[in-house]
C-alpha cells in the first residue's frame, strides 16, 4: 500500500494544469481556421456578390426501424429547400432570402445571415431511399428514412460441397 505522505506518492499524484481551459477542442479550432483560411484565400468571393454558405445545425437520432434527421433552417421557405441522396450521403440546399425592402433602414446590430445553406449529412447505415420523407415546420426540416438489414456485413458459416464431378 502506497502512503500518501511518502515523496513517491507525491510523485505518482495527478497534476492540475493552471492554464486556463478553452470551450472549444482543437478539432473545433482547426475546422475554424480552416474556413476563415478558406475565405481569406478566396479572392473571387470577395469581389463576387455570391454570399458564403451557411452551415446549418443538424440532430440525428436513429429508433430500430427509423433515423431521423433534424435541420435547423429558420428564415428559409420550404419550397427553396433542396434534399438530394447520394449513396451514403444526404446533402440538404436551401437560399435563404433577405426580408427587407425598405433600403432606407439605417441598422444598428445585424446579427442573421442570409444567403446559401448547405449541408451535407453521411448516413451511419443503410437506409430504404424508396421511403425516405421530409417535412418542414417552424424552421425545422425533419428527414425520416426507413432503416433496412444489411446483410453484406453479416457472417455466416458456409458448408463445404462434396468434390463429385458430375
Amino acid at each position: 500500500m502506497l502512503r500518501m505522505d511518502t515523496p513517491k506518492a507525491a510523485n505518482k499524484m495527478a497534476k492540475i494544469s493552471k492554464k486556463p481551459t478553452s470551450p472549444f477542442t482543437s478539432f473545433e479550432i482547426g475546422g475554424i481556421k480552416g474556413l476563415l483560411d478558406e475565405g481569406m484565400d478566396d479572392t473571387q468571393g470577395l469581389t463576387e456578390a455570391n454570399p458564403l454558405v451557411n452551415i446549418p445545425n443538424v440532430d440525428m437520432f436513429s429508433t430500430s426501424g427509423k433515423l431521423i434527421i433534424e435541420v435547423e433552417m429558420p428564415g428559409v421557405r420550404k419550397e427553396d429547400v433542396e434534399i438530394v441522396l447520394a449513396g451514403r450521403t444526404l446533402t440538404v440546399k436551401a437560399l435563404k432570402f433577405e426580408c427587407f425592402e425598405d433600403n432606407r433602414i439605417n441598422y444598428v446590430c445585424m446579427e442573421r445571415v442570409f444567403g446559401k445553406v448547405c449541408r451535407e449529412i453521411d448516413i451511419p447505415f443503410t437506409v430504404d431511399a424508396s421511403k425516405i420523407k421530409a417535412a418542414y415546420e417552424n424552421g425545422i426540416l425533419t428527414i425520416t428514412a426507413a432503416r433496412i438489414k444489411d446483410n453484406r456485413s453479416a457472417s455466416m458459416r458456409i458448408p463445404i460441397e462434396s468434390e463429385d464431378c458430375e
